[in-house]
């Protein structure tokens, strides 16, 4: 999967249409991250001032020979509900669960199912409750038999398992929609459901684990399909060995937590800040993704970056190979005015970069050194 925020310019400088788009999704992104900064300084002016700072200044290398440049150094504030940071943990995610997903597929033989859990609405002050009741229920869920692969007798045909929590909100009735997205992996032979009609899991037999898990006196919802997608006729291919099928399942179940974009579209902006403010409270502290089973296993075979602990730079992307070769840095600083863009602020050599590079401990201090952020 390409890096969305990786930046590539021909030969004689002049950018062609794709590149202006990304520049703009940049720009976009550092837009709604001021946005939301200024939110955060009404109930945490810590944070609210970090996330201010966050991606102020970007750092490329270029390598002209070969018409690529890279993000390789940045201030990532890292906090949720940042657009800017979000928007980039949620493509390490992706690109993580499609790793998963396709080493599964081609040495295991693994074919996925789409799971979607879900239940009623919530009200803004109920969210931080709703979110522990589906955290512990889903831990329920998948210690049922359908699961298990050890112990006695233990049959269990899901042989693991992905789940992330996503959030929407509606601003007519003012209520969340907290959802888990969930990834099955399964055998071939889990489709033969005549032969083992206890190891197969229908969307009826979900939906009445979900509500028992959940104890409920009403039924939530639930949707399970097998992972496919459409081609240009509308057929549906379930396919791994383009990937394709990967993809669709990795667009859908990777989305991180919420898009934070769209809170920022509330129109009403008390209830923006309300809504902000319970959300981020909601789910600090709390792992919103994890792996279960054999994909958990394969995870940690391939031993992928640390979602968590990533410094958001490097999103675990199949780079271009640029060993040995000559580069410049491109110093790019966030402009506030004509509302807010990116700006080229300098460009250096490779040496330059080194020798101020050895005077710098952190990422903020060269930004300080050349006087771009406030010190």
């Amino acid at each position: 999967m390409n890096n969305d925020l990786q930046l590539n310019f021909t030969k004689n400088n002049k950018k062609n249409q794709e590149e202006i788009l990304l520049e703009e999704k940049l720009s976009f992104l550092k837009k709604s991250s001021v946005k939301m900064s200024n939110i955060f300084l009404d109930f945490d002016k810590k944070k609210g001032a970090r996330m201010i700072d966050c991606a102020k200044v970007l750092l490329f290398k270029k390598f002209e020979q070969i018409e690529y440049r890279k993000l390789f150094k940045a201030f990532m504030c890292k906090i949720l509900l940042c657009p800017f940071c979000m928007t980039r943990k949620s493509i390490l995610i992706g690109n993580n669960l499609y790793k998963v997903l396709q080493t599964g597929a081609d040495e295991r033989g693994l074919e996925y199912i789409h799971l979607t859990l879900a239940l009623k609405n919530c009200k803004i002050n109920e969210l931080q409750g709703t979110i522990e009741l589906m955290l512990k229920s889903f831990q329920k869920f998948v210690n049922r038999d359908i699961f298990k692969q050890k112990g006695k007798g233990a049959k269990g045909t899901i042989k693991g398992w992905f789940r992330n929590l996503e959030i929407t909100f509606n601003e007519k009735d003012k209520t969340f929609h907290p959802h888990f997205h969930v990834i099955l992996a399964v055998e071939k032979s889990y489709f033969f459901k005549e032969t083992n009609p206890d190891g197969y899991l229908t969307q009826e037999r979900a939906l009445q684990m979900w509500k028992e898990c959940l104890a409920v006196d009403y039924l939530p919802t639930v949707d399970l399909r097998k992972v496919y997608y459409l081609d240009d006729k509308g057929n549906k291919i379930i396919n791994f060995t383009d990937g394709e099928g990967l993809k669709k399942a990795v667009e859908e179940a990777s989305k991180y937590i919420t898009k934070a974009l769209d809170l920022l579209s509330i129109s009403d902006e008390k209830l923006q800040k309300k809504v902000i403010k319970n959300m981020f409270q909601a789910l600090s502290y709390r792992r919103l993704f994890a792996y279960g089973g054999v994909l958990k296993n394969i995870r940690a075979e391939l031993k992928l970056q640390d979602e968590e602990k990533s410094n958001l730079i490097n999103l675990g992307d199949d780079e271009i190979d640029t060993t040995g070769m000559e580069y410049v840095v491109e110093i790019y600083k966030w402009c506030q005015e004509n509302e807010g863009q990116y700006k080229k602020f300098v460009e250096l050599s490779e040496v330059e970069y080194k020798k101020l590079e050895k005077s710098m401990q952190d990422e903020r201090n060269i930004l300080k050194k050349m006087n771009i952020l406030k010190k």
